[in-house]
């Protein structure tokens, strides 16, 4: 029979990854996005903020148009970002990547930057709803740190309902995962049901430890 594997992310970020995990030895692809993005007005006072900071930080490919949207014309900031794909996306709307994280941790992206980047400076971070203060935290004592919430990160009710049927017809071999946000939501459908067992990968160290620390095991997957 063959195989078959849950992709999580959204619809358009899937084609890359079916062509490596068919690579793999997976025929069969089922497409149910449980992270999707609600982007949120940028008001004028977030808008003096960004175009204020020095330092721009990406953690995360969902603000990166928005907020580089509304830079004023002929200013370039300084971009820092998480993720190759991330800094692609910066590309595309125009501008430079001037920092790219050796790994795609926040811990490690700080660690990083600072060791680079020493010197006190102002930093614009744009992040969702579920995101915590750590990068504020680590940095605020020696740079002023805004950070803003941009885009909620959401769970919709149909994906649910997607989800819940297809895990009732026990066809899938495994389920690729890239956030902990993701794992969080499909665990919570997959706690309700028999959880027969299936193989979980794990785009980075960060979601695989999600994974690892709800007693599953997972599979590392870079791209």
């Amino acid at each position: 029979m063959t195989k078959a594997i849950l992709l999580t992310r959204p619809l358009a970020m899937n084609g890359a990854d079916q062509i490596r995990f068919r690579a793999q030895g997976f025929g069969r692809f089922y497409e149910i996005p449980l992270c999707e993005i609600k982007q949120l007005p940028i008001t004028e006072t977030i808008k003096n903020k960004i175009n204020a900071a020095e330092w721009l930080f990406f953690t995360s490919q969902a603000p990166v148009a928005s907020v580089l949207a509304v830079i004023e014309k002929g200013r370039r900031p300084l971009i820092a970002v998480i993720g190759k794909k991330t800094g692609e996306v910066v590309r595309s709307c125009g501008f430079e990547v001037d920092f790219v994280s050796p790994q795609e941790t926040k811990k490690q992206f700080v660690s990083a930057w600072q060791e680079k980047f020493p010197m006190g400076t102002s930093i614009f971070y744009p992040k969702s709803q579920l995101a915590d203060d750590y990068i504020e935290e680590l940095l605020g004592s020696e740079n002023d740190v805004s950070g803003s919430v941009l885009y909620h990160n959401v769970f919709l009710e149909e994906r649910k309902a997607e989800l819940t049927e297809l895990l009732k017809m026990d066809e899938l071999s495994a389920v690729y995962f890239a956030s902990p946000s993701a794992w969080k939501r499909f665990l919570s459908v997959y706690n309700k049901t028999e959880k027969y067992p299936l193989v979980f990968f794990a785009i980075g160290d960060t979601t695989k430890k999600a994974i690892n620390n709800s007693g599953y095991e997972a599979v590392l997957f870079r791209p």
